[in-house]
Parts: structure tokens; sequence; C-alpha cells
């Protein structure tokens, strides 16, 4: 069941702001065609996709002024029909995004994955602890708790099972070099051929110059491919019906309006 409430505070998070979801879709990308990332179950020492959206969850918090909030502060906001305790963790936090605030950073998606990468080029994470439930990212405690958390090169709490470290399997090899991609990523988004809307000489620009040369396969130069891959695979009809065919619905309309405002 701790999977079930994970998933529904991932879709909390991407619908109580319209630039969360475009966001962790390109990061999620960016680390898997720069080998940093691509771990279905973990497996390895690469990021999975699900460390990547608590990591960008984490960044919009600890944003100025945030994009979203703590876990910490969502369950003040649980009413009595949203507490829940499931093996001994609090799991309680409203599931209506529309009785949140709305937040008052007026960055767009594009400042804000500057941002991200300028954060995480220097980001010392063998000695901090990132913790999507505060929202901080503290000291590593001097003595580890026997059968606690499981501390290593890259730590990032699971906001729900606080003995989780999501990112255990991933070494000081990977870390590093996720560091160093976040150097080149936002030294990417600082050049003008980033910014500036078009381009007439037919080189990669804006998002594009991000992934450009990173790719496998023969495409045609110029030509990108960004691949969409549903959390469950093709759907059924039975999966269409109502809130299932929203959810998609919404999950389609934030990725082609991404592409809209920042690509054309």
């Amino acid at each position: 069941r701790l999977a079930l409430f994970n998933s529904r505070f991932l879709r909390l998070c991407c619908d109580a702001d319209a630039r969360v979801r475009p966001l962790a879709y390109t990061i999620r990308l960016w680390a898997k065609q720069q080998g940093l990332a691509g771990n279905p179950s973990g497996g390895g020492s690469l990021l999975t996709n699900y460390a990547l959206s608590l990591l960008v969850i984490f960044f919009l918090q600890s944003c100025d002024p945030p994009v979203l909030p703590s876990l910490q502060q969502l369950q003040e906001l649980a009413g009595p029909e949203d507490q829940a305790m499931v093996s001994g963790w609090d799991c309680s936090f409203p599931r209506d995004a529309s009785l949140l605030e709305p937040s008052s950073n007026r960055q767009s998606a594009s400042e804000l994955l500057a941002e991200f990468f300028q954060r995480f080029s220097s980001f010392p994470f063998p000695a901090r602890l990132i913790s999507v439930r505060s929202g901080t990212a503290s000291p590593l405690p001097a003595q580890p708790s026997p059968g606690g958390l499981r501390l290593g090169a890259f730590n990032l709490q699971d906001p729900l099972e606080l003995s989780h470290n999501v990112a255990a399997n991933v070494g000081a090899r990977t870390c590093a070099r996720f560091r160093s991609c976040c150097l080149q990523a936002a030294s990417c988004c600082r050049s003008l051929r980033f910014r500036r809307r078009a381009s007439k000489d037919g080189r990669a620009w804006g998002l594009l110059k991000l992934f450009q040369g990173l790719g496998g396969g023969g495409a045609a130069p110029g030509s990108f491919l960004i691949p969409i891959h549903w959390a469950g695979g093709p759907a059924s009809a039975s999966q269409l019906d109502g809130g299932g065919r929203r959810s998609r619905f919404r999950q389609v309309c934030g990725a082609v309006g991404f592409v809209l405002r920042e690509l054309l």
C-alpha cells in the first residue's frame, strides 16, 4: 500500500502546479540520454525515474519562493478523510490539489530547468540528506541508527517510508557524473542558442540543444524524438474510463503544451 500512496503523492504534486509534470519529464529524459538513469526497479547504479521525480519535487520545494509545499505542510492540510497510516508510516495528505494555495513563484518552466541544473551542479550529495517530507537538505547524522536509513553517495529519503533511501544504489562515480552533467547543462542553458526562439542555420536550439548528439539511432540531422512511456503501459478500455481517461488526457496536454511554449 505504500506504493499506492507514493503514487498519489506524486500525482498531487503534478496537479498542484502546471510546471511540475513537464519539468519532471524533461529531467528524466535528459538523465536517461546522459546515461544517468534508466533503472525501472532500482538495480545497478543508475537513478530511477522515481528518484528523479522526487529530486525535482525537492528542488521545487526549495525554490524562492517555493513552487510546491513540503509534505509536512501538506499533512497539516489533511482532513479527517485524508488520515492514513501504512506499516507505521504517516501517509496523510490531501487528495485534491485544488485545496492547495497557488504558488507565488512566477518563473517559467525553462527558467526553473536552468536553475535545477545550476543548483545540482555543485550540490554536496554525499554530505546531505535530501528530505521531500521537510523540503530541506540537512547534514548527515554523525551516527546513523542501526537498521535505519542506508546512507551513501546520493541520499534521497522516501517521503513516506523514512527508512528508505531511494538513491542508495547510486555510487560515487554516478553521483559525480550527475553533477558534471548538470554543470554542462547549466552552461548550455545560459547560452544564447538555448534562450533564442528559433535558429536560421538549422542547428539545435532551445531544449533541443540539451539533447544534441545524445540520442542513438539513425535519426536525420535536425530531427529529434521525445519518447513518452506511460506508467501503466498500453491502456485497456477499463483504464480509460472516468478518472483514468482524464489522467492520461492531462499528461498529454501537459507534454504538448510544454513543447508549444518552449520549443515552437
